[in-house]
């Protein structure tokens, strides 16, 4: 027969306390994320990429980034009820530093508090306002182009991407943490937009070498050649600078 103490050690597995609810939460946070893997991974083919699942995917990137998978994993509900009075209390964050809002000029703090407060989804510029304020390293990419925050000088940046969906109401977003070869690969291959934005400067202030390389990494053609004819008179007619520069231009007003 057992004896009291055995019967006690038999139901320890079951009893609910601190070890047990630790282990609970860690079986159903991997097993979200065991979840989530599979899901983005039909929808991107970087396995590192993270796209969160709701509509406001820009604004759940953030609060992963700034508050962590655990408390994301753990919040009761993800809807746009939640996310609504999230970002309504980022309101009072911005409020209390409006000092920073002004030195990094994303926006004015009138549109800042209107997105957060109205709109459904965030906006890449409130988004970047509030990484600033919150001391944040991003890197923010958008088809060929990368925006650099960098607030510390800490090795941790976190590089969000736009993601490419079929909707015309909404962009969808994801992010990872930074490698050095991921970090090398945007740096090399994408344009840097110093300011997002005007994310290009008068025409004045490049020469053309520098619109062919922007060109380059826009996948922008260089030339006014359309004839398939490789034998063509005109195959391989470079552009003339304010062609370049007007393309460019074009690129960025889609």
């Amino acid at each position: 027969m057992l004896s009291y103490n055995d019967v006690l050690d038999e139901l320890q597995y079951y009893m609910l306390n601190d070890a047990n609810m630790q282990k609970a939460l860690k079986l159903k946070i991997c097993r979200a994320k065991n979840e989530k893997i599979a899901v983005k991974e039909t929808i991107v083919k970087n396995s590192a990429l993270y796209i969160p699942n709701q509509q406001d995917s820009l604004f759940w990137c953030y609060y992963i980034i700034k508050n962590g998978d655990i408390k994301y994993e753990t919040l009761n509900y993800k809807n746009a009820l939640v996310a609504k009075q999230l970002k309504i209390d980022l309101v009072t964050t911005i409020r209390k530093n409006k000092d920073v809002v002004k030195m990094y000029k994303f926006d004015t703090i009138s549109n800042i508090e209107n997105n957060l407060a109205n709109d459904n989804n965030l906006s890449p510029k409130v988004f970047l306002t509030l990484c600033a304020v919150e001391n944040i390293n991003i890197i923010y990419v958008s088809k060929k182009t990368y925006y650099e925050l960098l607030m510390n000088d800490t090795k941790v940046v976190y590089i969000v991407h736009e993601v490419q969906v079929q909707s015309k109401y909404y962009n969808k977003y994801g992010f990872e943490i930074a490698t050095d070869e991921t970090l090398n690969n945007i740096k090399s291959t994408l344009y840097k937009i110093d300011n997002i934005a005007k994310p290009i400067k008068g025409a004045s202030s490049y020469k053309v070498q520098d619109l062919i390389d922007i060109c380059n990494k826009l996948s922008i053609e260089t030339n006014t050649n359309t004839n398939t004819n490789t034998n063509s008179k005109n195959s391989g007619k470079n552009k003339t600078k304010n062609e370049l520069y007007e393309s460019i231009v074009q690129y960025f007003s889609i």
